[in-house]
Formats: C-alpha cells, sequence, structure tokens
C-alpha cells in the first residue's frame, strides 16, 4: 500500500509539471471527428501529426484548459449515425452534451452524451492525468467519438483539499482506488440511461497517470474492456506490460491496445510493449505523434482522432463500418513504420 501511495504522489508531481497543464491548444481549430478502420500495418502509425484543436464546451476552466481560450474556427459538425443504428428508444435528449454524475462515495464523474441515440450505445471510460480535470478530457473526447457513445470521464481526488474546487486538479491515489471509481461510476451510468447504455466490453481511455493506471487496471477489471488508448503513459515505463499480463487481458476479454504517444522515448517503450501484447493475443499499434511532447490536445488529439475506427473496429455498437474517407486519411498521412 505505501509503495502504490509513493508512486501515486510520484506521478502527481512529475505530471504536474509536464505540459499537459500547459496544453498546446489553440481553440476553435477542428479536430478529428470519429474515423472509419484503418488499413496501416498493425503495429507502428509513426508520423508528424497536424496541429489541431477546439474549445473545450466543459463548464469547468482553467488559465490552461481550452475553455479559457479565445474564439476560433468552429469544430467540424457531428456525423450522423447510420441508419443500422437506429432503434425504438426514445431519442437521447439532453439540454447539453455533458452532464455531471453522481457516483457513491465519490465525487461526480463527467459524461458525454450520444443525443439522438435510439439504440443501447457503447461506453468509453476515461481517466486524466494527475493535475488534470475530467472536464477536459471529456471535452477533447467528446470531439472524437461525438454521439456514437457515451464518454464516461471519472475525477478522482483533488490534488489540493484547500484550493477552491473550481480550481483545483485532480488525481487518482493507485489503480485499485481507480478500479473501484470506474466500477462505481458505470453503476451509475447504467441506472441513469438503463434502455440507453451497453456497458457490455467497453472501452478505456487514459491520459499520463490515467495511461499508466489503466494499463495495471485491464488485466482484471471486471467491467472486462476490450479495447484501450493509451495516451503518452503505460507504455511500458512502470513494467505494466509482458506476455503474461497481456494473456491475462486477453483471457479477460481484451481484444486490442493503441498507445499513443507524443516523445520518442515513450514511442520506443511502446513499441516493446505492443510486442508483448501481439504475443499474448492481443493486437497492438503504436502512435507516434512527433512533436506534440507529453500532452493529449493539439496534434496528439488529432492523431488520436484518426487512429480511434481502429481502436472500436470490429464492435458494430460504435457504428462505425468501413469508410473510403478513413482508408484514404490512413494512405495520405503516411501511417506504418
Amino acid at each position: 500500500m505505501r509503495g502504490a501511495l509513493s508512486l501515486a504522489l510520484l506521478l502527481t508531481t512529475a505530471c504536474a509539471t509536464r505540459e499537459h497543464i500547459d496544453l498546446p491548444l489553440s481553440p476553435g481549430a477542428s479536430r478529428a471527428s470519429l474515423r472509419g478502420p484503418h488499413d496501416a500495418p498493425p503495429d507502428d502509425l509513426g508520423r508528424a501529426a497536424p496541429g489541431s484543436a477546439s474549445d473545450d464546451p466543459a463548464s469547468t476552466s482553467s488559465p490552461n484548459s481550452p475553455s479559457s481560450r479565445g474564439a476560433g474556427a468552429s469544430s467540424p459538425p457531428d456525423r450522423p449515425l447510420p441508419d443500422a443504428c437506429s432503434g425504438d428508444l426514445p431519442p437521447l435528449a439532453s439540454s447539453s452534451p455533458f452532464l455531471a454524475l453522481p457516483v457513491e462515495r465519490h465525487r461526480p464523474a463527467v459524461v458525454s452524451l450520444p443525443l439522438g441515440a435510439t439504440s443501447p450505445r457503447p461506453v468509453l471510460v476515461v481517466a486524466h492525468g494527475a493535475g488534470d480535470r475530467p472536464e477536459w478530457q471529456c471535452g477533447v473526447w467528446r470531439e472524437i467519438v461525438q454521439d456514437h457513445g457515451f464518454v464516461l470521464c471519472v475525477r478522482g481526488f483533488p490534488t489540493n483539499r484547500y484550493v477552491p474546487e473550481a480550481h483545483t486538479g485532480y488525481f487518482y491515489t493507485d489503480h485499485h482506488a481507480l478500479g473501484r471509481e470506474i466500477t462505481l461510476a458505470l453503476d451509475a451510468l447504467r441506472a441513469r440511461f438503463p434502455q440507453h447504455v451497453d456497458a457490455t466490453a467497453p472501452a478505456y481511455a487514459g491520459f499520463s497517470q490515467g495511461a499508466i493506471m489503466g494499463a495495471m487496471l485491464l488485466p482484471g477489471h471486471p467491467a472486462r474492456f476490450a479495447r484501450a488508448a493509451l495516451v503518452e503513459g503505460g507504455d511500458g515505463l512502470f513494467q505494466e506490460w509482458n506476455i503474461p499480463a497481456a494473456q491475462r487481458f486477453r483471457a479477460h476479454g481484451g481484444e486490442r491496445v493503441l498507445f499513443a504517444c507524443g516523445r520518442s522515448r515513450c514511442a520506443e517503450l511502446a513499441r516493446t510493449s505492443a510486442f508483448y501484447l501481439r504475443r499474448g493475443g492481443v493486437e497492438a499499434r503504436v502512435l507516434h505523434a512527433r512533436g506534440a511532447g507529453h500532452s493529449y490536445g493539439g496534434s496528439m488529439a488529432t492523431a488520436v482522432g484518426e487512429a480511434f475506427g481502429w481502436v472500436v473496429e470490429g464492435d458494430a455498437r460504435w457504428c462505425l463500418g468501413g469508410s473510403e474517407e478513413g482508408n484514404a486519411t490512413a494512405t495520405a498521412t503516411g501511417e506504418g513504420r
């Protein structure tokens, strides 16, 4: 327990001094929408992704959050869901695409809603970096996922309880605590939207501390995560992956993992972790958004948005299907070794 707490404090200090507190986000520039499956090689998507950013529509901002910066070009319009995704449920309606969701024994999570959904929609669980806020992560992932599924962003605990809530960041004490919070948040989401939520085989996304601890909990979490996007973390720096861990993840329902890196060292480690995952029966790719640094906005968000179609490929609930647009994008950006 003491070792886990020491690791959490180390991650809090390290992450709070890195670029995700000062994101490379210039508001308003369009961020990639959810793409179709890519036909790139299954191991490495190395490239320099174009810069991009947009306003964060979350209500709580800081001097470094997207919503606190000036206006720019508008975001891309939402892509309508295919007819095959239509159902008999009343359309999911809300005055805002975001919802504060009460979670038992924890602070509220933030949810991005699949507005207009008439069939049960899948869930992407998102864990932020230490010193970060779920509002910011949900703003980024809302632009990627749009109305294809629920995005459930868990909050964690304040880094400083004496700082007003609107101005504090949050962190997770250890991966066990994060796992418990995720379980309770999923329960709360199912209770709030019993008809519209399909929480079986959810997807996972994490940045920095959220990615590191995500890699630790994925092989055995009761939610049975099938897919994951680990951004600037969970790449192997803390020896999160080996062949037995990959085999446990596969036996627990794991299918594929995307490692998204903005730093060369992250990409180098991730290639080894991807090798372990493939040996354990899990598909894996490494995306290197060169020059993005330790961040989840800007060019990193663009690159992850373009690759997310691969993460959920094969899961018909996300209602993507094949896409000439997605394949053309994969070729044009030079994905591959």
